[in-house]
Formats: C-alpha cells, sequence, structure tokens
C-alpha cells in the first residue's frame, strides 16, 4: 500500500472545499466561540416572548451549521491517514474548545424547557417545521438536569467521546497481524486485505490461515479492547441514571425516539425468522466449495467467484448514473456533481480506515470516504454512501440545521434503498442464468448479510452487554467473548462451526461506541426494501414521495418518516415481508445453483 501523500489526487476527497488549510479552519472555529459568548449574553434569560423565541432558535440552528462544518472536517480527515499525528492532535485541540462552545450553549434547551408552554405551541404551531423539534425538547424536560450541571457535563464531553478514539487507536495503531506462508508464498495481512480480500479468497488455506492469523492479532489486545469498550457502557450506565432514565435502553433508544418494546421485537423476530434463511445460506456455501466442514471462516466466500465482474470507477460511475436514473434529473445532478467534483476519497493507502461512511457538513457539499477494490459489489457500496449523501444534501438545502439530526432508526432508510434500486436495476439487466445468480448473490452477500446478519449479531450482542450493565455489572474480555459466541451459537446453531476467533468479532467495528446503532440497519434496510419497490415498480408518484421524505430531515420522528415513505414500522409486519425477501432470494440462488450444475 502507498502512503497518503502518494495516492492519485483524483482519488481523493477534495477536502480544501470544507477548510482550504489549517488557518482557515481554525479562523472559523474562533468565529464559533465568539458568537456562542454573544449566544448566551443575548439568550441567557428567555422569557415568554415567541418573537425572541423563534429568533433564538434560528441563530441556534445557525451555530449548528457552523460546528457541523468544523465538526466533519476535524474528524473525517483522521479516517482516511491514522498515521499522520498531526491530524489527530488537530482533532484533539478541536475536540478540547469546542466542548467549551458546548458548555457555554448548554443553557439554551434547558431555557425552552421553562418556557409557558402555550408559547411554545404557538411557535410550533405558526412554524410547523419546528414542531418536531420542540416537541423533542419538551420530552426531554423530565431528564434535563440544572444549568450549571449540564455546563458541567458540556465541558467534560471529550472524556465521554474518549472512547471510540481509545478503540480506533487500539485497532488501526496499536493492532499488528503476524503474515502467513502458503504454498511457499509470504503474505501480509493488515484490517484492510483480510477485510477485502483474503476474508472471501477460495483458497480454503490461505482464507481459514488468514482467519486464525487476523484474530489472533485481535486476541493479543482483547483486554485493552475490552477495558475501554467497558468504560464506555459504564459511562452510559452512569449518564442515564444521573440523567433519570429507568434503564440504560431507554436512556439510549431516546436518542432515536423510539420505544423499547419497539426495539426487542425488533431483535427477537430477526433471531426467530431470519436466521433458518442464513443457515441455508451457510449450506449453499458448504455444498459449492465441497467444505470437509462449513467453518465461520468460509461465511464470506462468493457463490460464483469467477464470476466477478471487475469495473473502474468510472464505469462504477456510469452504472450509478444510470441505475439510479429512476430517481429523477434533480437526483441525477446530485450524483454528477459528487463525481465530477470530487466528494468521494477511493484510495487505498496505509493508515485508511476499514469501512464507508459518508459526512455531511451542513454548510458545505458531502463527502464520503471508501477503499474502492474495482470489484463490481463496490457500485453497491457507493450507491449505499450516496444514498446518505443524497438525503443530507436535500436535508441541508430544504431545512436548518436543527432539523438535519435525523434519527438513528430511519437514517439506514436512504442508504439501503439506493442500495437495493441498483441490484433491482443489475437484476433487470441480467441477460442469463450465470449473471442473474450474481445480482441475487450479491444481494445476500453484500447487502443483506451485512445489513441484516452482521449487525443484527452485533445489536444481539449489544442488548446482552447492556443487560449486565443495567443490573450494575461490569464486563472483561472473557465475558464479551462469551456473549458474542453466544449470539452466533442461537442464530448458526449446528450449521456453522465457530472456530477459534470467532467470539472476537466484537473487537472489529466500532458501532458499539454509538449507542444502540448496529439495530438501526436491518430497520433501515427493511424501510429500504420496501421503498425501492415503490420507486423501481411504483409511480411517479411513489417516487416523488421520496424525495419529499428526503428533504424533510427531522421535522418528523422516524416512526412518521417511514410512514410518510409508505411503511409501517408499528408492528414488525414491514421486517418479517423483508425477512421472507431475503428467503426467496436464498431460495432462487439455491435453484441457480442447481440448474447450473455448480453442485456437481
Amino acid at each position: 500500500m502507498k502512503k497518503r501523500n502518494e495516492v492519485d489526487i483524483k482519488e481523493t476527497w477534495k477536502i480544501e472545499d470544507l477548510y482550504e488549510n489549517d488557518q482557515a479552519f481554525y479562523k472559523d472555529l474562533e468565529k464559533v466561540e465568539s458568537l456562542s459568548d454573544d449566544f448566551y449574553g443575548k439568550y441567557k434569560n428567555l422569557e415568554n416572548d415567541s418573537t425572541k423565541i423563534f429568533e433564538a432558535i434560528s441563530e441556534y440552528s445557525n451555530l449548528c451549521g457552523m460546528i457541523s462544518n468544523l465538526e466533519n472536517f476535524a474528524s473525517i480527515t483522521t479516517e482516511v491517514d491514522t498515521t499522520n499525528q498531526d491530524l489527530s492532535k488537530r482533532y484533539a485541540i478541536f475536540s478540547g474548545r469546542i466542548a467549551e462552545v458546548y458548555a457555554k450553549l448548554s443553557f439554551f434547551k434547558s431555557s425552552l424547557t421553562k418556557l409557558d408552554k402555550k408559547v411554545l405551541d404557538t411557535i410550533s404551531k405558526n412554524n410547523p417545521d419546528f414542531a418536531y423539534y420542540i416537541s423533542r425538547i419538551e420530552k426531554k424536560k423530565a431528564h434535563l438536569l440544572s444549568d450549571d450541571v449540564e455546563e458541567v457535563l458540556a465541558k467534560l464531553s471529550p472524556t465521554f467521546d474518549a472512547a471510540y478514539t481509545n478503540y480506533a487507536d487500539i485497532r488501526y495503531g496499536d493492532i499488528k497481524i503476524d503474515p502467513i506462508e502458503v504454498d511457499g508464498e509470504k503474505i501480509e495481512i493488515n484490517h484492510n486485505s483480510f477485510e477485502e480480500y483474503l476474508e472471501a479468497d477460495t483458497n480454503t488455506e490461505k482464507r481459514r490461515k488468514a482467519f486464525k492469523a487476523y484474530h489472533d492479532g485481535l486476541r493479543r489486545y482483547q483486554s485493552s479492547t475490552a477495558s475501554v469498550y467497558n468504560a464506555q457502557v459504564t459511562n452510559e450506565k452512569i449518564i442515564s441514571k444521573f440523567r433519570g432514565y429507568d434503564s440504560v435502553f431507554d436512556y439510549l433508544l431516546d436518542f432515536q425516539d423510539i420505544d423499547r418494546k419497539v426495539y426487542d421485537k425488533h431483535l427477537d423476530t430477526i433471531m426467530q425468522e431470519l436466521s433458518p434463511h442464513m443457515r441455508k445460506y451457510a449450506g449453499i456455501i458448504k455444498k459449492l466449495y465441497k467444505l470437509d466442514k462449513m467453518t465461520y471462516a468460509d461465511l464470506k466466500l462468493n457463490i460464483d467467484p469467477d464470476y466477478q465482474p471487475q469495473v473502474s470507477i468510472e464505469e462504477a460511475q456510469a452504472y450509478i448514473l444510470d441505475g439510479l436514473s429512476v430517481l429523477g434529473e434533480d437526483y441525477g445532478k446530485i450524483l454528477k456533481k459528487a463525481f465530477s467534483d470530487r466528494w468521494i476519497d477511493y484510495a487505498q493507502n496505509i493508515g485508511k480506515r476499514t469501512g464507508a461512511f459518508a459526512a455531511s457538513p451542513y454548510n458545505s457539499h458531502p463527502f464520503i470516504m471508501t477503499t474502492y477494490n474495482n470489484q463490481m459489489s463496490q457500485v453497491m457500496t457507493l450507491a449505499h454512501e450516496l444514498g446518505h449523501a443524497g438525503h443530507f444534501y436535500l436535508a441541508n438545502s430544504h431545512q436548518p440545521c436543527v432539523n438535519t439530526d435525523v434519527s438513528m432508526y430511519f437514517v439506514e432508510s436512504p442508504s439501503t434503498t439506493n442500495e437495493i434500486i441498483m441490484e433491482r436495476y443489475l437484476l433487470n439487466k441480467a441477460e442469463d442464468d450465470r449473471q442473474r445468480l450474481w445480482v441475487l448473490s450479491t444481494m445476500i452477500s453484500k447487502t443483506y448479510y451485512h445489513n441484516f446478519v452482521t449487525h443484527f449479531l452485533e445489536a444481539s450482542y449489544q442488548r446482552e452487554v447492556y443487560r449486565l450493565i443495567d443490573e450494575g455489572k461490569s464486563v472483561g474480555s472473557e465475558d464479551l467473548n462469551r456473549i458474542f459466541k453466544e449470539q452466533l451459537e442461537k442464530f448458526w446453531k449446528d450449521s456453522v462451526e465457530l472456530v477459534d476467533g470467532a467470539e472476537l468479532t466484537w473487537m472489529r467495528q466500532p458501532h458499539y461506541y454509538m449507542g444502540l446503532y448496529p439495530y438501526t440497519y436491518s430497520a433501515g434496510l427493511t424501510i429500504g426494501t420496501m421503498v425501492s419497490d415503490k420507486v423501481v415498480n411504483g409511480t411517479d408518484e411513489d417516487r416523488e414521495n421520496w424525495l419529499e421524505v428526503l428533504k424533510a430531515g427531522s421535522t418528523l420522528g422516524p416512526m412518521d418518516l417511514a410512514k410518510k415513505a409508505g411503511v409501517d414500522m408499528t408492528d414488525t409486519k414491514a421486517l418479517s415481508k423483508a425477512i421472507d425477501f431475503i428467503g426467496s432470494i436464498i431460495d432462487q440462488i439455491d435453484e441457480l445453483c442447481q440448474k447450473l450444475g455448480m453442485y456437481e
């Protein structure tokens, strides 16, 4: 791999669109610090004057937009090169200074809760776009503390976020994987090479050796990683009690505006209804590869590895523009700008974190990070992240900043909608059974396996961890290994052998440092499955309605956003339909494998 300063600039994002240099960044930070002082002086003693209150909300929103730019610049630049200590130091400096800003602004929401409800109702009635924002503040009234305490908590926010940084430092800075040797060839392993290539290598000896070496590397750091994670969940429990929540679950789900019953039913339904389909899928892989046994190290194998279309970045862009053209000309213009104006970082370089994400600074265009490997499956990854980018590009363009804080529960819906639209597009273009098989298998391995199975198992594990934390217990590496293994055993039963290292999967994701995030992927994908069908097979009205949902930002709660998109998530019917759809794809894969003689 190349160093960051050696990669082709065309494969990097144009981060200077956000801030040209450190001087511009720090100048804006100073401006925000000054404006927050002014805001405090102007609105500290807020009275029941609807005009002034509306003015205060608008000014607060503008400040949030400026902070969004600063925060994104400071954080995402560290993700593409974790070896650059200057970037880490800049982020640390920013975190300390912005904590003072948050402390200065912490009084505001508390002040709003103390106002006459009739005045707030009048503002909501006259400015309906702010109605949900105000209702959320009113709902949190019982959990807000005194202004002095809220200020102290805001100042301490960098320490509350430290666990995520500590985890990243261990994963990307400290963990080193020993090389393996196969057929006389020495093979170096790092996070990217394992997860992008070796985990799905068709050479069984190489794949299983790589799995063992990779997880042996993780195991050496399991105690320190578990300690960091225990600090995270313990802090969350302490804050939940501090704020008067009955449970840490209630505290974390309140951020999403989701009821605990919805959360629990969601996880229970997936464990019960999805697992039989995925056990069949594991059996298909075993038969195709004629494996002596089906192990956890074999689950990422492709159904037809010899049919793996290679696509350049330019070809991927063309596929996406054509496949997502169903969303209309205006949406297409956003995609074209993303490609032509370098919103996307494709490069493979030393120190770049694994995975992909989209960041959407309020006063700028979005930025997408991925690691492009020229495989057709990357088209779906790009479509997914462009779904996030398109969502917040539209929301930011049509809403004030305070109305763009979309619930985690809904936030994966636009991304997975795009992903499945692309897969439906490729399925419709398939010219023969083998190409059709490739698309169907990609839908499972790339979309549904990752977003439903992987993240569901994370979520199921998380639930057990938080149950222990709610009981006043702490967790160490042995506890975490045991819990994750138990969830794997419950899901896969005897269809998959859990080799050593499977229990360490909890060490591979940063999602555990983001509250109850993992389960929302399957929620978003359920909505995405239903909406993609409406977009591809529905009417112009269906497609226009979806774009209006994207523009709505957080003017509605997650359940109402889903309802506006035509999907009822208040029960598990839509989830069960999505699971049935997954099952039907696996059945078609099995039938095509038989038809093409691939089991012989």
